[in-house]
């Protein structure tokens, strides 16, 4: 089990089917992936998806599509890709993602990164950090992967794709992205690991996500149910963790359009309707 301070509390996150170490005192857990519900715990349905790394080399390779083939190979033969792999308690390295994924995350609209939980995986020894760079040596993408004895699954996957408009920076990044994704992939089965987790698998319908899903089929693969579970271990933990949900409600409700009783019609608050735009 990883501990790392969030929201005032002590929290702790395990992965997949191992147990929590009881001799650590936190707040709450996350269980993250589990076949099944955790007891006492509040659970959700969490899709991810998985490729078998048992299979053969040669069998790994035929689970291909043509596109994601064409693409790692034109990453390594003609765009000269290389992959490395970064020692993730190094501060330096550590600095270098960080950079990469705060610029990533500023353009996303997301929030920065959470450094102590990548620190607290770093030093328990669960935490994979891979880059692809260019002939110059520049960072392109980041892979940053939970792994453990058996399964990897991915965490953070940063790169400036978005931050180019030049169709032909983004084909780069986007095949580097396929390179890095297969270099990992034949890393982990060599080192004995039995599946490699993309993280996770969108169930809606929106064009952007599901060209994700795309990506990730093109390695080949399949789609596995597991579980979210969340569970509060102190009075403290359910305070913080209830209060905060409330917090959120709150806004929601102050967000959404108020009637008005002339006519029951709807009309934004604060006057003008906004569209959220990417």
């Amino acid at each position: 089990m990883i501990t790392y301070r969030s929201r005032f509390l002590t929290r702790g996150e395990v992965w997949f089917d191992n147990e929590p170490d009881d001799a650590q005192p936190v707040d709450w857990i996350l269980y993250q992936q589990r076949s099944h519900p955790v007891p006492r715990s509040r659970a959700r349905n969490f899709h991810t998806f998985v490729i078998d790394l048992t299979q053969s080399c040669e069998q790994l390779q035929a689970q291909l599509n043509e596109d994601t083939a064409y693409k790692i190979r034109r990453a390594r033969d003609r765009d000269k890709i290389t992959c490395e792999c970064h020692d993730p308690r190094d501060p330096a390295a550590m600095d270098r993602f960080e950079q990469m994924y705060n610029q990533f995350a500023a353009v996303k609209g997301l929030c920065p990164l959470v450094r102590g939980r990548m620190e607290s995986m770093a030093a328990a020894g669960v935490l994979d950090l891979s880059v692809a760079k260019d002939q110059q040596g520049n960072a392109l993408v980041y892979h940053a992967n939970y792994r453990d004895h058996s399964r990897a699954a991915g965490l953070e996957l940063p790169s400036l794709y978005r931050k180019f408009s030049d169709s032909k920076a983004r084909n780069l990044i986007g095949r580097a992205n396929r390179y890095l994704t297969w270099s990992d992939i034949l890393r982990y089965k060599e080192q004995g690991l039995k599946y490699f987790d993309f993280g996770g698998w969108y169930q809606g319908d929106d064009p952007g996500l599901l060209k994700i899903n795309e990506f990730k089929r093109g390695f080949g693969g399949q789609v596995l149910r597991e579980y979210q579970c969340e569970q509060i271990r102190t009075l403290k933990g359910w305070v913080v963790l209830n209060t905060a949900k409330l917090l959120k409600q709150a806004r929601l409700f102050s967000s959404r359009p108020k009637e008005t009783e002339a006519d029951g019609q709807t009309e934004p608050v604060g006057g003008k309707a906004t569209v959220p735009t990417e």
